[in-house]
């Protein structure tokens, strides 16, 4: 496996990004291994908040949270996945599969970290491969906070009539636009769909992963494993995980804005399976994209905090 790092020069000096990195070494899955990197702000003995990112961000995307959850006593982790900020990036498109994010973010969190007692805050993409994390090691988990997601499913073994799923075709002209475009400035989208207008300095430090398009690999790649068909491998295996949570009885809110135009109601893909999100209401946030920390960050924080500090309310 051909792998990736990004210089480190390229973190220098990021916007309102002065934290220290840090790194765990974690299975590449063909015999060698992977760099990870971390974000650990806060006290060491405070009780773990793991955020976990999606597409096409990086750890970037949680700079304004981090501080706050450190300033209120939580020792606040922020990951990179695979391919993404400050990680290892393997170079090839078939490197990268959803049970290879998981297993790198597991080996990660759970094997090396040896987190316990952890509150989850997942986003977008990471709101797969975070959440299958959260199914497979319920007992670690104090909470969820799951935001502009969805969880989708397809039963094994149940048969396939109609093979595209809803919004495929709108999907796959994306996912060619993604194949023919090698060097896609994906931090320009992240600037297309906010709605507030992201400074030149941001949208340096979501592009500084990406010095060339060949590290804009795996970004490319998820873009191409959206389930736009019911054939999708991934569909399987999330069933499975969502079989597991119908277990999960602890705290689990749905964050969600009210512009987000990828996953506007991603939650009702969970609401009724996971008793601990069926308990809450899912709180809609007012003036938010898709990307939500970017728009409304003060607003975000604050309810992750009343959150995180009701923990007994239902």
């Amino acid at each position: 496996m051909e792998v990736l790092r990004t210089p480190e020069a390229r973190f220098d000096g990021l916007k309102d990004y002065p934290f220290a990195p840090h790194y765990v070494m974690v299975p590449d899955g063909e015999g060698g291994s992977l760099r990870m990197h971390y974000v650990d702000e806060g006290p060491r003995d405070g009780q773990p908040v793991v955020m976990i990112h999606g597409n096409p961000t990086w750890s970037y995307m949680w700079r304004s949270l981090i501080p706050v959850l450190a300033d209120a006593g939580y020792r606040a982790i922020a990951i990179d996945m695979v391919g993404m900020g400050r990680s290892d990036k393997p170079a090839a498109l078939e490197d990268y599969s959803i049970d290879r994010h998981e297993a790198w973010l597991e080996a990660a969190l759970i094997t090396e970290l040896d987190l316990r007692d952890a509150h989850f805050i997942l986003h977008d993409w990471g709101g797969i491969t975070g959440l299958r994390v959260v199914a497979r090691h319920q007992a670690r988990v104090a909470s969820v906070v799951y935001s502009n997601t969805g969880f989708p499913t397809w039963e094994p073994g149940r048969e396939i009539t109609v093979m595209n799923r809803p919004g495929a075709e709108f999907l796959q002209a994306f996912q060619d636009m993604i194949r023919q475009t090698e060097d896609w400035p994906h931090w320009e989208q992240v600037a297309s769909i906010v709605l507030c207008d992201l400074s030149d300095e941001v949208k340096a430090g979501f592009a500084a992963p990406c010095p060339e398009p060949a590290y804009v690999v795996a970004n490319r790649k998820f873009a191409m494993m959206l389930p736009t068909r019911n054939d999708n491998p991934m569909l399987e295996e999330n069933w499975r995980a969502l079989e597991r949570l119908k277990s999960f009885e602890k705290p689990f809110l749905c964050l969600y804005s009210d512009k987000d135009i990828v996953a506007p109601e991603g939650h009702r893909s969970v609401r009724g399976l996971i008793p601990g999100a069926a308990a809450r209401e899912p709180v809609i946030l007012e003036g938010g994209s898709h990307f939500l920390l970017e728009d409304i960050p003060e607003a975000y924080a604050r309810e992750v905090l009343t959150f995180l500090r009701n923990q007994g309310e239902g």
